[in-house]
């Protein structure tokens, strides 16, 4: 039994997991929204088949125990009483052994002894007599698997599981003698028990009706038939990808007269899926039928992508919000997903809200929506780019606390970045992001409040007072050495106490990439999606107003890292204030100039300004922007101004032309003098 729970087991995870476009290797980033608006507004997700195979028929209220590992309980063959485990041993080594009669005789023996002496291999005789079944006795096969499960609902032990076992192995039967409805009937039933690998047989069986039409069309007199068909539609539609196209038309058709006059079941409907299937591979005809037929939360998605198709962004909204009223919180439709982690659908709703709150420029609207979509990337850009700093720590203040499992989820998928140690809940990001924009904007004191309690908090303080001393009565050199220490801790503490979370440095990743490359290549989405872009993407949806805002919250440089640059700009002020002959003024400039190495401009006009300003020799091994030696402030304290080359030219022409002026003056009041002196005429 191991082996075979095993191979299922293997089967199911190649099955669920839905196809994806094949890409080359590299990250995966969360689902973002605002990365693609269009895209966001033009999909509709596809739905968790794991989880809709579980619906197809009610849940029971009390399901049978699912045993499904590879190893089966230890002790799960112990306990019987001395004549029922002889009894259970002698049938199932005939079993093996091939000999069915014996086999069948052994387990109708221990099946009549008395309830109380059978209460352990009751269950085990009943499920060997159904597999046991062959030539001359197939009753055998029915009336062993439905007698297995009556005994577990009548108390008797079942440590396999068989119970639901039972249903999955008779499905099995019903399947090979071509009886589809009947074996769907069963593996429903098996799963609404929990079981995961009735949820890969349905998946298999549905793959082989979308194949074949005849066989198809049979089984879709069965309602049971037509919810599986409506649910693969739905959530295997990427699967279209890979093969022929017309097969999901097909199957959407088939289903489409199937239910012509179907009753609807309560708790069971049908439409909605259908409606989002036919979204999802572009056939909006179909679509916009099946999403009128019932009110659900689904369809009511469905018909706002619709209204978002004809340019209706105001229908579109109202119909998300009616959505969002009807789906529950907690429901997860990408459990199985490999590669890029999906929006939970309450969350993506939500989220969808906000990029059309943010296109018609509501921006108090749109920071809420996007808060309950727990998509942190999209919701950093609205932190850093859209709204003001005051709006920013009103909308923080508002939101002071969160539960930590509100968007655990979300979270736990995000890159383990240096905010995961500090903060387990998005508030708590917020505060961070807010603290940055605050130091940035030059408004320390405001800034040490929301970083107070991280890591942060410490250099954040001794940069605020480096900045601060900058501005006091002391002398240039001091003022230089208070500028090195805040250039310093920029570039060693940047991303943590100054970096925005988004473009330039990308903190949501630590830093690690720019993920606008990487936007540069979206997604590919469902043929439906592909076919609405054009006509979604009619309709503006990043507005004048929000552009504006985008452009005046930027951070002081657009350069990846941008506060790099920021510690050279002070180190570059620094180094002004120092005596350009010193060796301090040298390293202010040589370490401006390795700050900005990512820069070649900005690297080279700081050469130049050394070239023409710096001092002839350094004592110290250095290599201008590689290798800086520490200031030395002491020294430029006590330096006095060496005089300039041209000083002795320059006095020489003062007293030549002081002399110049002077030799008339004398000349003259000799003449006067001689004038005076020389006697009278007579």
């Amino acid at each position: 039994m191991w082996l075979r729970s095993l191979l299922c087991s293997l089967v199911l995870l190649l099955t669920l997991v839905p196809p994806r476009t094949a890409e080359a290797c590299g990250p995966e980033f969360p689902h973002r929204l605002l990365a693609d608006r269009v895209g966001a507004l033009s999909e509709l997700p596809a739905g968790s088949f794991r989880k809709e195979a579980g619906r197809l028929v009610p849940v029971p209220a009390d399901p049978f125990r699912v045993v499904e590992e590879a190893e089966e309980p230890p002790d799960a063959r112990k306990g019987g009483g001395e004549k029922e485990t002889a009894l259970y041993a002698a049938g199932a080594k005939a079993f093996k052994s091939g000999d069915a009669a014996t086999a069948r005789a052994r387990f109708r023996e221990l099946l009549a002894l008395p309830a109380e002496e059978r209460q352990r291999f009751s269950t085990f005789a009943a499920f060997m007599l159904g597999r046991n079944a062959g030539a001359g006795f197939e009753q055998d096969m029915a009336e062993g698997f439905e007698l297995t499960r009556q005994l577990v609902r009548d108390g008797f032990d079942d440590p396999l599981g068989l119970a639901v076992a039972s249903l999955g192995e008779q499905a099995r039967r019903l399947l090979e003698k071509g009886d589809d409805a009947g074996a769907i009937q069963l593996y429903a039933e098996q799963a609404a028990h929990g079981s995961q690998n009735a949820r890969s047989s349905l998946f298999l069986v549905a793959h082989a009706l979308a194949g074949n039409k005849a066989r198809l069309n049979t089984a879709l007199k069965k309602e049971v038939v037509q919810r599986l068909m409506a649910v693969y539609v739905w959530t295997r539609s990427r699967e279209w990808y890979w093969e022929d196209s017309s097969q999901l038309t097909q199957v959407l058709e088939a289903l489409a007269q199937a239910t012509e006059s179907a009753p609807q079941v309560p708790g069971l409907s049908i439409a909605d899926k259908l409606a989002a299937g036919a979204w999802r591979g572009g056939r909006f005809d179909l679509a916009e039928r099946f999403a009128s037929v019932e009110k659900t939360p689904l369809a009511a998605w469905v018909q706002a992508k619709l209204a978002m198709r004809r340019g209706d962004t105001a229908a579109a909204d109202k119909l998300l919000e009616e959505a969002a009223a009807g789906i529950d919180e907690h429901e997860d439709w990408m459990e199985e997903t490999v590669g890029e982690l999906q929006l939970r659908p309450y969350c993506r709703v939500a989220g969808e809200r906000g990029v059309l709150a943010l296109a018609r420029g509501d921006f108090n609207s749109a920071p809420e929506q996007v808060l309950t979509s727990c998509s942190w990337p999209d919701l950093a850009y609205v932190a850093e780019r859209v709204m003001t700093v005051d709006e920013l720590r009103q909308f923080v203040t508002r939101h002071p606390t969160a539960e930590e499992r509100t968007c655990k989820r979300e979270l736990e998928a995000l890159w383990y970045d240096q905010d995961a140690l500090e903060t387990k809940t998005i508030p708590g990001r917020l505060r961070l992001v807010l603290a940055r924009r605050l130091l940035r904007e030059g408004r320390s004191t405001e800034a040490l409040e929301y970083f107070k309690g991280t890591r942060w908090e410490e250099p954040a303080r001794k940069y605020a007072d480096a900045l601060a001393t900058t501005q006091q009565n002391v002398s240039n050199v001091k003022k230089a050495e208070a500028f090195h220490e805040a250039a310093k801790l920029a570039r060693t503490e940047g991303l943590g106490i100054l970096g925005t979370e988004v473009a330039p440095d990308w903190g949501w990743v630590d830093g690690m990439y720019d993920v606008s490359v990487y936007d540069e290549d979206p997604e590919r989405l469902s043929p439906g999606a592909e076919a609405a872009r054009k006509p979604v993407g009619k309709t503006p949806l990043v507005g004048a107003q929000e552009q504006q805002r985008a452009a005046s919250h930027a951070p002081p440089h657009p350069n990846r890292y941008h506060y790099r640059l920021t510690a050279s700009v002070l180190a570059q002020q620094g180094a002004e204030l120092l005596p350009k002959h010193s060796q301090a003024y040298a390293m202010m400039l040589c370490q401006a100039a390795r700050y900005a190495a990512d820069d070649p401009k900005r690297f080279q006009e700081l050469y130049r300004t050394y070239v023409k300003n710096g001092p002839a020799n350094i004592e110290e091994p250095w290599s201008f922007g590689q290798v800086c030696p520490p200031p030395a402030f002491e020294r430029a304290l006590s330096i006095k101004a060496p005089q300039s080359k041209r000083a002795p030219f320059r006095r020489r022409h003062l007293l030549m032309l002081v002399g110049g002026m002077l030799i008339p003056i004398a000349a003259g009041a000799a003449f006067y003098l001689r004038r005076k002196r020389q006697p009278s005429g007579p």
